[in-house]
């Protein structure tokens, strides 16, 4: 979490300090309670949450309905990109819209092959929960095509197998 700018350059760390009276809370991230009242934008019986919030509603004259609804309308949390935005393009790459991408990748693969990955991941996870890994992992993959998993009596025979 990255400190902040708001309104005449007040600077705002977003975890509490390491000198920070209550040694429970050194380092640890602040709520929202804690940033809006260092901002002078808490008021005693706020939400974190309302149910219009919670609902989708994104009325425009309402602004301090809850918590959640006051910090999303701060100029630097609107402007604060996410971590993998911020990573990708720090890399100097374009960082599109996932939401939209990902969909239309998914939509040029056919579904056959999508099962095929799926059904060849579980096989992989099924072998690594019995703690087998490395090459012998790869082996017991190709040569055991159950429809579902591994069986069990099959591991004393890959034990047997030196790769």
């Amino acid at each position: 979490m990255q400190s902040t700018t708001w309104g005449d350059n007040n600077q705002q760390d977003m975890c509490f300090l390491n000198d920070y009276f209550d040694e429970k809370l050194c380092r640890k991230p602040k709520g929202m309670k804690q940033i809006l009242l260092e901002r002078g934008k808490w008021k005693e019986g706020l939400r974190a949450n309302c149910q219009l919030c919670k609902n989708g509603d994104k009325d425009p004259n309402r602004v301090d309905c809850c918590a959640r609804r006051i910090i999303s309308l701060e100029p630097d949390f609107v402007a604060q990109k996410g971590a993998l935005h911020e990573i990708i393009s720090t890399a100097g790459h374009k960082c599109g819209r996932l939401q939209k991408t990902v969909p239309l990748g998914l939509d040029s693969v056919n579904l056959t092959t999508i099962r095929k990955f799926a059904r060849k991941t579980w096989h992989y996870m099924d072998i690594y929960r019995k703690e087998i890994e490395g090459k012998l992992a790869e082996y017991a993959v190709k040569k055991y095509k159950s429809h579902r998993h591994v069986l069990d009596n099959i591991l004393e025979e890959l034990n047997k197998v030196e790769i």
